[in-house]
C-alpha cells in the first residue's frame, strides 16, 4: 500500500513540476520578446 502511494506521489509531483516548467518557460519567452528592441517596420509593411 505504501509503495503504491509513493509511486502515485512521484507521478503527481513530476506532472506538476512539468506544468510549472512549461508555464515558466512560456512566461520567460513572452517577457524576453517584449523586452527585445524592435527594428521599426516589419518586412511586410511595403515601405521599403
Amino acid at each position: 500500500m505504501m509503495n503504491q502511494l509513493n509511486t502515485q506521489l512521484i507521478v503527481v509531483v513530476l506532472i506538476v513540476a512539468s506544468a510549472l516548467f512549461f508555464v515558466a518557460r512560456r512566461a520567460w519567452r513572452s517577457i524576453a520578446a517584449a523586452r527585445k528592441p524592435k527594428s521599426g517596420c516589419g518586412s511586410d509593411c511595403g515601405c521599403g
